[in-house]
């Protein structure tokens, strides 16, 4: 995969894991790992917040993500 056709994809899947104003959560990010590790689906979840509408998101990165299509801005662009 090219690297314009990887954020093709990440364009069209807006996903908040590629978005400009999703800020990680290192540490919420270490505490849900100790608990969930291993166990699938829920050990993929990712924390952060975000910048544009001033609050928590979690996410599954390189999914599609329906709720965030108006929102989402590619943080290479």
């Amino acid at each position: 995969m090219t690297k314009e056709s990887a954020i093709a994809l990440q364009n069209i899947d807006c996903n908040c894991n590629d978005c400009i104003f999703m800020e990680r959560d290192i540490e919420k990010l270490k505490a849900h790992k100790l608990t969930y590790e291993g166990t699938g689906l829920m050990d993929q979840l990712a924390f952060g917040g975000c910048t544009k509408f001033n609050k928590p998101v979690s996410f599954i990165p390189n999914t599609c993500q329906l709720e965030t299509q108006n929102c989402f801005k590619h943080r290479r662009e």
